[in-house]
Formats: C-alpha cells, structure tokens, sequence
C-alpha cells in the first residue's frame, strides 16, 4: 500500500497541489479552522503527510515553524520550490511514514497536522498508530488536526460528474459502503479509505486524545462547488464563514465529502503521570475519582481539574509533597453541604484538588462521603488507583447529574451496579438506610 501511494504522489504533483484550488471551500474552511485554534506564532508545527505544502506555507507565513513531513520525494520537492517563490521558510523537511515518526522524540510539537495519512491506511490498527505516533510527538495540551474522506463521498461525486458509473462498477462502490475501501484499479492508481463519521472520535480516543470540534469541512456546499468556486470578494467570503459556521452541525457530516477533527492531547494526563508515582513511592493512600476516574475507565468525557480522596494525615502529607505547587494550603474546610481536609495545586496549568476525610451533611450530622470501592487502571505504564465506575455513576445520579451518569452506564459492569444498588457491596455514595 505505501509504495502505491508514493507512486501515486510522485506521478501527479502538480495534480495535487492544484487540488485546493478545485476545493477552494475545504481549503479556506480548513485553514480558517487552523488559525483559530492554533495557538500564538511561533509555535511548532509538524505537518504529517503536508504534500506539496499548501497548509504548512500558509501557516508559515503566519509566522509558525512548520516542518513538513511526506512519504512523497517529489511532493517535497514541489514544497522547496513554491516555499522559494512565495519567500517563504520552513523549519524543515522530512521524509517518511505517518506510521513512524520516531526520529522526533516525544512531546516536540505544539501541533500535528494529519491532512492526508488516513486517507490510505485501510486496516483500523494502522489508523490508531497513526493517532499514536501523532499524539506522542505532541505537547502536552497540543493539538492535532485530522481530516477523514467521509464514506459517502464517492457516491455523491459518482452522481454529479459520472452517474453510470455506480451500476458499471458496482461491487466497488458497495466495497466502499461496507468497509470504506477503494483499493487501486491499475498499479499505481489512486487508493483512499473513506472514514464513517462514527469511527472519528473513538478512534481519536484509542490515542487518548480529547475531541474539541468535529467538522464537515465543506459545510453546505459539498457537491456544489462548481458555481461558488467562480465568485470572489465578499460573496465568496460570506460563503467561507457560513460553511465555518455550520461545519460542527453533526447533521451534516455524513453529508460531507471531508471532515475534519480538532483533538487535543490533555494535560491532565501528564500531570497525574507525574504525580502518582510521588504517592505511591511514598505510601500515601489515595484515589483519583470523580471526571478523571470516569475519563480513565473509558467513558469520553472531558477533565476540567484531578480530583484525589485521601485521609486526613494523606492530605497534609500530599501538601508537603507537592508544596511548590500550592495554590491554596490544605486545612480543615467546610460548607453546608461537604466538609474536608481541601487544598488546591496547580501543576503545569492543571488545577489538583485533594480531600482528607470527605464527610457529607445528613440530617444533622456528618457521615463519610468518599467513594468505598477500589480498583486500578492503567495509565500509560503507571497503575492509578479509582472507585468502581459503577460507583461514581450512581454518585452522579445521587447529585442529579443525569447526562454524566447516562454517558456512564454503557460501560459499567451491570453486576457490581446491581450489587451496589442492593447492598451487597457498601458504599458512602448511597445515603444510609436506617
């Protein structure tokens, strides 16, 4: 499969740098998406399958440090030249694998750019490295952007330039339907994985990624181009910030012919990475619990702060662990709702809030509020210690919150959850019956 790639690319550079002019909505879209999430110039970028450059030459004039990374030599070369003509430099230029970019080390990119990669890789193992290789080479709290042609982009281009088509090649079209693959109809013939929109965001969290935004690049006009491509000036422009706008419309992304996911690589990851090991090593009890504990089972949910439930004696010792990050002392706090030993660290802009002894109001006295079931997950190579799963999801219908524990349920374990729920297993999470 890569050599027909390369062999493809290599035949048609001109093809391909010309392509966003044809597409002139994905391009504009596109880069419009980029400028507004990207961070400040001049982070680093690594554009991974950038091709001739049109991304990474426009980012650079922005002022980024770009380097650009294809399988394609003669793509490359195309990039040299235009970047020569335009007076523009980028930070590098790099030839290789989407699959390998192990001559990066980890954390070296404030962004990746994946504008083409998942367009040829047809087994989902080969995708989720892809993912991998781009989450390991970015920052904590990086981002990455990834386009996917949509699974049904095919058959709408097959109905508006040559609709026989679809009956005269028909077992390759429904291949397409089915598994998403075209594979190359003459040696060295264009190949492409077409992506369902369903697929995306597990795929970003198989790479422990967290979805910000979900695109259908071309918004409105996908299959319609033709006209909007002739118009300039305030027209075209009006029509570039109405696709923007109604791209995260998720009506629309079946309906797309690219799309295009923002994910982010957290920092809460890295942070309790860093952390876990200082507790463990120093025999403090504690558990990671609420969204993060929820995050680390599984369930897509986003982490705004970390969470740990300790002892009292485990608080203070956490206070002295972790002291130049304090952001506000451990001592004994209380509201009319909850009560704790509570301090409050911020690690690499990552809020950590630790409770000693959780107690909650019942009546008119106190009774332990911390979760009573343990178990451990992995985090990358660091086991963490955390409630149940089906704990919390009972503690958020206890506060009311529906939506988290609906986001829940489809994950826990219906045994432990009945066995909570009758009694079977005690838990501080269910108000004592008397």
């Amino acid at each position: 499969m890569e050599v027909n790639v390369r062999r493809f690319y290599d035949a048609h550079p001109a093809y391909e740098w010309e392509r966003m002019d044809r597409h002139r909505t994905e391009f504009a879209v596109t880069l419009r998406t980029l400028t507004e999430h990207l961070p400040p110039a001049p982070a680093h970028v690594l554009d991974c399958g950038g091709g001739p450059g049109r991304y990474a030459l426009a980012l650079a004039q922005q002022g980024y440090a770009v380097t650009l990374f294809d399988l394609s030599p003669t793509l490359l070369a195309l990039a040299r030249e235009k970047a020569g003509e335009s007076g523009v430099t980028l930070a590098g230029y790099e030839e290789g694998t989407a699959l390998d970019l192990s001559r990066f080390p980890d954390a070296t990119f404030d962004a990746v750019l994946l504008m083409g990669p998942l367009y040829h890789f047809f087994e989902e193992s080969e995708r989720r490295a892809v993912l991998a290789e781009a989450a390991r080479v970015l920052k904590p709290g990086g981002l990455l952007f990834a386009a996917f042609i949509s699974r049904f982009a095919a058959h709408r281009d097959c109905a508006a330039r040559y609709p026989g088509k679809l009956l005269e090649d028909r077992e390759a079209y429904d291949q397409i339907l089915d598994t998403g693959r075209f594979p190359p109809e003459v040696e060295g013939g264009w190949t492409a994985y077409f992506a369902h929109p369903d697929e995306v965001h597990p795929l970003c969290r198989s790479a422990n990624l967290e979805v910000e935004t979900f695109l259908a690049v071309e918004g409105l006009v996908s299959g319609h181009e033709a006209l909007i491509n002739t118009t300039a000036g305030e027209t075209w422009a009006t029509w570039v910030e109405t696709n923007t706008r109604v791209a995260s419309e998720m009506t629309l992304t079946g309906a797309s012919d690219h799309l295009l996911v923002v994910a982010r690589k957290p920092r809460w990851r890295a942070v309790l990475h860093q952390v876990i090991p200082r507790l463990e090593a120093n025999g403090i009890p504690y558990r990671v619990v609420g969204g993060t504990s929820v995050a680390l089972h599984g369930v897509p949910v986003h982490v705004k702060d970390l969470d740990l439930e300790t002892t009292a004696a485990g608080a203070y010792q956490i206070a002295a662990l972790l002291g130049e990050y304090v952001e506000r002392p451990v001592t004994f706090s209380e509201s009319p709702v909850y009560r704790s030993h509570f301090g409050q660290f911020r690690i690499d802009g990552v809020l950590l809030e630790v409770m000693g002894d959780l107690e909650r109001r019942e009546g008119d006295g106190w009774a332990p509020s911390g979760t009573g079931t343990e178990t451990t997950v992995l985090l990358e190579d660091v086991s963490v210690r955390v409630p149940w799963l089906e704990e919390e999801t009972l503690a958020y219908i206890r506060r009311g919150r529906l939506d988290r524990a609906a986001l829940c349920l489809p994950h826990c374990d219906h045994a432990r959850l009945i066995a909570l729920l009758r009694g079977e297993v005690a838990t501080p999470v269910l108000p004592s019956r008397k």
